[in-house]
Formats: C-alpha cells, structure tokens, sequence
C-alpha cells in the first residue's frame, strides 16, 4: 500500500484535549499531583484511558499539557505604551486576567506545598509558570532601561521578584481573591519605579554587591 493510498489517523479532538485539561486541572486543584491519576482523569472527562495514553504517555506528561495550558501571563509580549510605569500597569492587569479566566491562583499553592518534596514538579512549575512570566516583566524593565527612563544600575531581576511577591504572598493571604489585586500591584509599581527611576538616589537595596 502506497502513502498516496493509506488513510490518515484519526483527527486528534480539541474537544477531548479541552475536556481533558479541564478535568486535569479540577483533580489537581482538588487532590493534588499525588491524588490525580489518569483513570480518575478519563472518568471525569468522558474519555477512554487509551485516548490519553496516546496523547500524554505518562502522568508528569498529562500535568505539563495541562498546566501550559493555562499558562497565558508567559506567553505574552511585554506591552510598549512608551512609558514603563504603564507597560507594568498593563502586564499587572493581564496577569489578574488570565488568572480569573483559569482559576490557577487556587491551583498553584497546592502544587508548590507539593513541590518542597518534590524536585521534578518544582522544576514543572518553573519551566511552565514562574520562568516564561518573570521573562516579560523582565524585557519590560529592561526596555525601561534602555528609554532612560529606569536608571542603568537598576536590579531589574530583584525589581521582578518584589513583584511577583507582592502577587504570591496577597493572592495567600486573601486565599485567592483576585478583587482589588491589579490596584494592589499597580501601587507596588509606583513605589518600586519611584525608587528606580533615573534622577532617584541609588541605596544598599539597589546595588547587586549589596544583595550578594
């Protein structure tokens, strides 16, 4: 039999891969990644077992797919508004975005609590969440640098992390209430760029040495 001649597989279902994540996502929100298991997948989501074994091999396979589905703040650009304190407005506001449309803000604590003893899924949720979002908050600054508007010593990667901070410890100290979150980070914004801003005096905060 030719290729010209041989049938093609059958079509892969972007029904089944949404109902799928979905299910994925619930169990894991809900048990965790040791309580998920692909049987309990395939009941939920209406599918046979051998339809996800096709697609995801194993269960880290499974959880990578269906995490980087919802993974929508690091697959952004960083914005060019030609003011940094409103490209970081923007970003703040996309972040509290795709949260509200994915609910991860109450998936993500149960996974890190799991990641302390487990390497593998910390290393998932870097690759997938934390590395691909600091990345656009990072270009952002970096950009603010090279307008002048951002001093040139500034410590784009420690601004970064007082943001993304700000975002983790509020979303578990408010056990997920996205409500007021944008303002929150947007005034975080304001006091961190007044203190980087070119013309604003440099202090031990500042200074890579200082840190080390």
């Amino acid at each position: 039999m030719t290729d010209a001649a041989r049938k093609p597989g059958r079509p892969r279902s972007a029904e089944a891969d949404r109902a799928i994540f979905t299910k994925t996502l619930e169990l894991l929100t809900d048990e965790g990644l040791r309580g998920l298991s692909v049987e309990k997948v395939a009941e939920q989501a209406g599918v046979a077992k051998t339809t996800i074994y096709r697609r995801f091999p194993t269960k880290r396979d499974l959880v990578r797919a269906a995490l980087a589905s919802v993974a929508g703040f690091g697959q952004l650009d960083p914005p060019d508004t030609g003011s940094i304190r409103s490209d970081l407005y923007e970003l703040a506001r996309a972040r509290v975005d795709v949260l509200k449309r994915t609910r991860t803000q109450l998936l993500m604590p149960r996974l890190m609590a799991e990641a302390g003893s487990d390497s593998d899924l910390h290393a998932l949720i870097l690759t997938v969440f934390a590395n691909p979002a600091r990345d656009v908050v990072i270009r952002a600054l970096r950009r603010g640098v090279e307008r002048g508007e951002l001093r040139e010593d500034v410590d784009v990667e420690l601004l970064t992390d007082l943001l993304a901070g700000l975002t983790v410890y509020r979303l578990l100290y408010s056990r997920g209430e996205l409500r007021g979150l944008a303002a929150r980070i947007e005034a975080a914004i304001d006091v961190l760029l007044d203190g980087a801003a070119v013309g604003s005096r440099p202090g031990r905060a500042h200074s890579r040495s200082a840190a080390d």
